[in-house]
């Protein structure tokens, strides 16, 4: 017998990521460490989607939570709504109308679903009034313990790892990277905000914030 403890609501976006059975977990994050230009300041953030839903939802949060920490966050899907024309030539002149000093970009680079399985179950208990407790002993001994029998059964948990990578303006070169993997759940969108907390308090270790 297969169960789906997690059911999975994936709506193929790359920057996804929240529930009470999901976890996103930093697999591994890197700093340049000549990177000299100090904290963030104006940072477009991009988000990879094709469910325009969710990208606004994950920029919008990113630069909520920029703000909150005094760097400032410009979305993309304002003056780049097609995700398909986003490029050097077409990011350029936001760069430069809205003088961002560094870019974000996520990503998706793996999706995997893995089946576990739980081993069947036996389970022995007293009821808290046996109905032959005056019946004789045999009666009594009897109705003193039940056994509940919990079958095996499987049930599958998708894991999606994003990629997110900080460029500088000004030297057009990789300053921070992250890699992320979330235990999915739920919908898409729950997955957002514990995302964003998770690479905003590494990017706060790594002395970006």
């Amino acid at each position: 017998m297969k169960k789906s403890v997690c059911a999975i609501g994936l709506a193929v976006f790359a920057t996804t990521l929240l529930s009470s059975c999901s976890s996103t977990t930093m697999l591994s994050s890197w700093a340049d460490p000549a990177y000299t230009g100090g904290k963030l300041g104006n940072v477009l953030v991009i988000g990879v989607a094709q469910n325009p839903g969710i990208r606004r939802q994950f920029e919008d949060t990113f630069a909520k939570n920029l703000k909150s920490q005094k760097s400032m966050g410009t979305v993309s899907y304002v003056t780049l709504q097609d995700p398909a024309a986003i490029n050097e030539q077409t990011v350029g002149p936001v760069i430069q109308s809205q003088k961002i000093t560094q870019v974000l970009v996520t990503r998706l680079v793996d999706r995997k679903t893995v089946t576990s399985y739980v081993p069947p179950s036996v389970s022995t208990y007293a009821p808290a009034y046996p109905s032959y407790y005056y019946g004789g002993w045999s009666g009594y001994y009897g109705a003193s313990y039940s056994t509940v029998v919990t079958p095996g059964y499987e049930y599958d948990t998708e894991y999606v790892s994003l990629e997110t990578n900080v460029y500088d303006v000004a030297s057009g070169k990789l300053i921070w990277s992250g890699a992320t993997e979330t235990q999915m759940g739920g919908a898409a969108s729950s997955h957002v905000a514990e995302f964003v907390s998770v690479i905003i308090g590494y990017m706060k270790r790594d002395k970006l914030l």
